[in-house]
């Protein structure tokens, strides 16, 4: 299928918007109706996105399948969309995702199951339009709708305590958001000062100079919105509670792919608007990141709640990617856009585990389960091998992408891997701990027969399976898609800082190492 001339990224955002609008006002007399329509619309936008990593070409650094149209003409606003390395792979999963949200709610949600699947298609367009977007206003706007299916989703189909985590997910990322709206408005108006021309084009606003008495408060307000989304210590506090009450299927989807907006954000905006902000503060964002990284393993250790232990073990594995996004090289930002990757799939899989946990004992609490190897070894094995692929095995998609941002930490300062590797082993301690209790310990009474897994769980639990041993054991397919654009990013911070006449720094080691390895790759 050929899709070069396609408007295929639009065609992306808008199909579950439009399958999304279709669900929510069309009367259906049955819910069966609108669960087919919202799995068959997620399954196209699969294959279309299958088709777009097919076409893409890997050895371009720049945007490709750019479109660009006049949307408010008068602000110097357009719709811009583009996609390049880095947000490839945040669209693969995306979607993918997204089609395994649906799939796994099939006989989860019992409570208008065909409004529900209305709103994770709205969550898909939302989230594609923020991974797709170039231009700063458009981004905020599909960052901001992101937020309403999320609002509905844990407050209509929530656990006992909705409400309150609804409360709070809405007041901290707004909060961050609001003052990202006035970093973003200052950041035009600086622009048109230096240019006589207004534009919200990110490409166009890489190249603004941002006055020295702006730099702190306008990197601190795009920091905290993103730190917010990530969610990175200490503006994390509205995860695990969304976590604990979101149903099942929300909870894949704020695994797998909501909190990736954040790390997302910080690549493709933060360092190359703020390479000074980056470089300057770089040392102190990875302290707040090792300890995001060492608190979520900690507090993850004593939960006796599974979805809440899955929830800070998120938190933790966000510190390691926003570890290896500041290190600011190479090794780090790859193993970090690999980490986003692989965390949505065994992290999100291991709440389709608890979903179907929970469906058969109806609890949450660890020490009211037991035993369930016995009863259902099928459910026992994937539990396993979603585990050992979150502890970070070997031949497991987790493991390269640490690899990665342990050799980036290390060649930036020896305590930062160090740090990061000690958290490895309480991370696998803690894991492991959650899997025998749950298999192997005291089994309670059981009123009825938990029974194993059905036919259609195994199959939602095959594919994700198949991609962690895929990335594990050929992590190539995404490293060289991923390199030409990362390097890019590292390059154009650095030349910025040049322009600046700032002093030599992390970034622009990075630049020389990254020259020196084409220059290798050349000679070989």
């Amino acid at each position: 299928m050929d899709i070069t001339h396609w408007p295929v990224l639009s065609i992306l955002i808008l199909l579950p918007a439009i399958g999304a609008g279709l669900i929510f006002l069309i009367p259906w007399a049955d819910d069966f109706f609108p669960r087919v329509l919202a799995l068959l619309v997620a399954g196209v936008n699969l294959l279309l996105s299958l088709a777009l990593f097919r076409a893409f070409n890997p050895a371009s650094a720049g945007m490709q399948f750019a479109e660009r149209r006049d949307w408010i003409p008068d602000l110097g606003a357009g719709y811009s969309l583009g996609v390049d390395g880095i947000s490839l792979f945040m669209v693969l999963i995306t979607t993918f995702m997204v089609f395994l949200a649906l799939l796994s709610s099939w006989g989860e949600v019992e409570r208008r199951p065909g409004l529900f699947s209305g709103f994770i298609l709205l969550m898909e367009a939302g989230l594609l339009g923020i991974f797709l977007s170039m231009d700063l206003l458009l981004f905020y706007v599909f960052w901001e709708i992101m937020l309403v299916p999320m609002y509905f989703l844990i407050g209509l189909w929530g656990g006992e305590n909705r409400r309150y985590a609804t409360i709070k997910l809405i007041i901290y990322t707004m909060g961050g958001s609001l003052l990202m709206l006035v970093a973003i408005l200052s950041l035009y108006f600086f622009h048109h000062a230096q240019t006589g021309t207004y534009t919200f084009d990110i490409v166009q606003l890489y190249e603004t100079s941002i006055p020295a008495y702006a730099l702190l408060p306008m990197g601190f307000a795009f920091f905290v919105a993103f730190a917010v989304k990530s969610p990175l210590v200490p503006f994390h506090t509205w995860l695990p509670d969304a976590h604990a009450e979101a149903p099942i299927s929300g909870a894949v989807d704020i695994t797998g792919l909501l909190i990736k907006t954040g790390a997302y954000a910080f690549l493709r905006f933060f360092l190359p608007l703020f390479p000074d902000f980056s470089a300057s503060y770089a040392p102190l964002v990875v302290m707040l990141a090792l300890l995001a990284n060492l608190y979520g393993a900690l507090i993850a250790t004593v939960q006796d709640d599974i979805k809440r232990l899955i929830a800070y073990s998120s938190v933790s594995h966000v510190g390691l990617i926003i570890l290896g996004i500041f290190v600011l090289n190479l090794q780090g930002i790859e193993g970090a856009i690999l980490m986003m990757v692989s965390i949505a799939l065994s992290s999100g899989a291991l709440f389709i585990i608890v979903g179907m946990l929970h469906k058969r004992s109806r609890t949450k609490d660890i020490s009211q389960m037991g035993g369930v190897w016995r009863d259902m070894p099928l459910m026992g094995g994937f539990f396993m091998f979603f585990t050992l692929a979150s502890v970070g095995i070997p031949g497991l998609s987790n493991f390269v992408g640490e690899f990665l941002i342990f050799l980036g930490a290390f060649r930036v300062n020896v305590i930062y891997g160090v740090a990061a590797s000690f958290v490895v082993v309480l991370t696998a301690a803690y894991l492991l701990w959650m899997f025998w209790r749950v298999m192997f310990g005291p089994a309670p009474e059981r009123t009825r027969t938990w029974y194993d897994l059905s036919f259609m769980e195994t199959v939602t639990l095959t594919i994700p399976a198949i991609l962690v041993v895929l990335i594990g054991v050929y992590p190539k397919i995404l490293l060289d898609r991923i390199e030409p654009s990362a390097s890019a990013l590292l390059v154009r911070a650095e030349k910025k800082l040049a322009q600046k006449e700032i002093p030599k720094n992390r970034l622009s080691v990075a630049s020389c190492q990254i020259t020196e390895d084409r220059e290798l790759k050349t000679e070989k």
